[in-house]
């Protein structure tokens, strides 16, 4: 019998380094990681987090992104709302060290990080605990046969659902045409969740407030339509 830790590690698919850190990067994801990583004896996956005692101080909400990337989107949503605590989830140590170069001057004793699957902290939180998540621009995974790596698909969406609270904003974006159709498909059967959208400019235009990405950026220049589809949890 394979133990636990061995089937989790298969739940995660592709490199976790491309390039090898220097400087600046290196340095903060020595000295910044472990002191905000999320302890791995808290991630039993059976919703016992208690997110309070994560952090230093009360917060008002508590919003999570799932695949920050570099991690310029949740740089500005703390910057935005320091007194929002935010739960930052990012297998890749690039994009990892990325994010803490960045946070590293300024206050971040509101966010914690996970470096690993994304579920794994997911199923760690109680239940209704989250105002929030974003999901930007995650893989498409291409082949079909991939399409269960999909990080948006029913199975997923009833863990999101758990952990959000009535009415909390599940939060999605891709350049990807029929990543946005099965996205939107597979929100709709899964039945939780009600979709904003009553146009199509609501989910071609991106709202007032949103944040703006460079990969954003350089994907929508190869791509002919960007889609921005916010569901809330009912």
């Amino acid at each position: 019998m394979q133990d636990q830790s061995t089937n989790k590690e298969k739940r995660f698919y592709g490199r976790r380094q491309s390039r090898p850190l220097k400087g600046a990067r290196a340095d903060a994801v020595e000295k910044l990681l472990p002191a905000l990583s999320i302890p791995k004896e808290l991630l039993t996956e059976d919703a016992s987090i208690v997110p309070s005692a994560l952090f230093p101080k009360n917060y008002k909400e508590l919003w999570l992104e799932i695949g920050f990337g570099n991690g310029e989107h949740l740089v500005e949503l703390m910057r935005r709302h320091p007194e929002h605590a935010f739960l930052g989830a990012e297998p890749y140590i690039n994009g990892m060290a990325n994010f803490l170069k960045e946070i590293a001057a300024e206050p971040h004793e509101h966010v914690r990080v996970h470096m690993d699957d994304a579920l794994m902290l997911v199923n760690s939180l109680p239940d209704q605990c989250l105002d929030g998540l974003y999901i930007l621009n995650p893989d498409p995974w291409h082949k079909t046969r991939h399409h269960k790596r999909r990080i948006v698909r029913r199975e997923t969406l009833t863990a999101y659902h758990r952990v959000l609270k009535p009415g909390a904003q599940l939060i999605c974006s891709t350049d990807v045409p029929y990543l946005a159709d099965w996205m939107i498909t597979e929100v709709m059967l899964h039945g939780g969740f009600e979709w904003s959208a009553k146009c199509a400019d609501d989910w071609r235009t991106p709202p007032e407030d949103w944040i703006t990405t460079a990969y954003e950026v350089k994907g929508a220049k190869g791509a002919k339509i960007m889609s921005y589809m916010i569901f809330e949890r009912v």
